[in-house]
């Protein structure tokens, strides 16, 4: 046992070894941080605002503005209080001019405080591809309620809302928003546009990220239905803290675009350039976790993470790997042959167990042996004697009982030979079978009876002499 466990710890050792060498070519991140204080836990019932009127509806938008293709998720927060009931049917039927509805999902009814209700009803909107830039209203409409501990009706109205279509849109993404010096990030900008609207794309790769650094960038340009769509991939990094006193962001971004068909009939005319317009990104807020293990080496001299050559690689992570399973391999094989001699030991005390139980099992056959019984009565006494013989020399050599009463005399006398049995309890075994054999199927006679149980009680007492049971 304490082998085993000594096998145990050495393989988690070497394996641990390889797998921090391995891992010191990154940075560390991808673990769950707490940030203290920083976290606190959403009161649900905080996020619902007292009322004073029986039913209140309140309109939210994700995005106040849009463009072509895209759908307008528009999401209203019903309040009422206990005791009103309103028909959520009727929240299907309104009309939205000219947005048209593509969808209404009507959520659960959930109860804060006992005190009133609420329901998040959400509408999927759109406008026709051929719509015009500008300002669109989504107009207000009233809801029905009836006040059944008042006994009044009433109707709950929401208030009028205006969106803009717009040419372009940008959305940012960051891989995540907690990093430690010289870790990496990927900042992803999509920019959504019409088809006549153009990028200037060579001066996005010069953008100012201070206080980060760009270490790759590149650009893609494709065509979704109406729509272009334009990724640009930065891939980021930070090698100083920045001001405690200042905010650590990636900052807004200036994207730089104008229309091509205004384009071209300005140039034909020659009046006047291009009008190049701009549209920012938003800033987004990044949080350096001091508290996360540190690149132990200087910072000074390098941009970027540590790099290992490949010959560090292969001494540091590759050869442990192979040490460590070439260690495993000798113990184990060392342990394996432990092994399989325990069992062979188990297997022969087994066999010598088994051995026994066919000796008194021949020895009772003998002792209540009778010749001066009827012919037919004393053959099957005979055989009974002779099969169990032949049971008995089958354990000495470690062969079940079944294979051996399947083997003719001379078979098995052969075989008990071929497994090294004494050359006396073998020609004691040949006499006794074989003057079975000529009582089985010949003449029962009782002096070669007699003669065959003298053999049989030779093989026994040369097997207990040597120890073989």
């Amino acid at each position: 046992m304490k082998r085993v466990l000594f096998i145990t710890f050495l393989c988690m050792f070497v394996f641990l070894i390889s797998f921090n060498t391995c891992k010191a070519q990154q940075s560390g991140y991808g673990q769950k941080q707490e940030y203290g204080d920083s976290v606190q836990p959403r009161d649900t019932d905080s996020l619902i605002p007292e009322i004073s009127a029986p039913v209140e509806l309140w309109l939210f938008v994700e995005n106040y503005r849009f463009i072509t293709g895209k759908m307008i998720h528009l999401t209203l927060q019903m309040i009422w209080k206990l005791g009103v009931s309103v028909n959520v049917e009727e929240f299907e039927k309104v009309d939205l001019s000219p947005f048209k509805i593509e969808n209404v999902t009507i959520g659960e009814r959930q109860i804060f405080n006992n005190d009133c209700d609420f329901r998040v009803i959400t509408y999927t909107l759109s406008l026709p591809d051929d719509a015009k830039e500008g300002v669109y209203t989504i107009p207000s409409f009233s809801i029905p309620y009836k006040d059944e501990a008042n006994e009044t009706t009433g109707q709950a109205q929401t208030t009028r809302m205006a969106l803009k279509k717009v040419p372009i849109m940008v959305e940012t993404k960051l891989d995540r928003d907690v990093l430690d010096i010289g870790d990496r990030l990927k900042y992803e900008l999509t920019i959504w546009h019409e088809k006549y609207v153009r990028i200037l794309k060579e001066n996005m790769e010069k953008l100012n990220l201070n206080p980060f650094q760009v270490i790759n960038f590149n650009i893609n340009e494709e065509t979704e239905g109406r729509l272009g769509k334009t990724t640009m991939k930065y891939e980021l990094s930070i090698y100083e803290l920045p001001d405690k006193n200042k905010d650590f962001e990636i900052p807004s971004l200036p994207v730089l675009y104008y229309f091509e068909h205004e384009g071209e009939s300005e140039r034909e005319d020659k009046k006047e350039l291009v009008e190049t317009k701009e549209i920012n990104t938003p800033a987004i807020p990044v949080l350096i976790n001091s508290l996360l293990k540190r690149i132990d080496v200087p910072l000074e001299s390098i941009k970027g993470p540590v790099v290992y050559s490949k010959r560090d690689t292969r001494l540091k992570g590759h050869l442990p790997i192979v040490i460590g399973v070439f260690i495993i391999i000798v113990l184990g094989a060392n342990e394996i042959r432990k092994l399989t001699s325990k069992v062979a030991k188990v297997v022969r005390e087994r066999m010598a167990e088994s051995s026994l139980v066919h000796a008194e099992k021949l020895e009772n056959l003998i002792a209540d042996f009778n010749t001066d019984v009827e012919t037919d009565e004393l053959r099957e006494s005979v055989i009974n004697v002779d099969c169990a013989s032949r049971v008995f020399l089958g354990a000495l050599v470690e062969m079940p009982g079944e294979e051996v009463l399947s083997f003719t005399t001379t078979k098995l006398i052969n075989t008990i030979r071929s497994k090294k049995l004494a050359e006396k309890i073998v020609g004691s075994a040949n006499n006794a079978l074989k003057l079975f054999d000529s009582i089985i199927f010949g003449d029962v006679d009782k002096e070669v009876v007699e003669k065959a149980m003298n053999e049989v009680q030779e093989i026994l007492k040369e097997t207990k002499k040597r120890g073989y049971y």
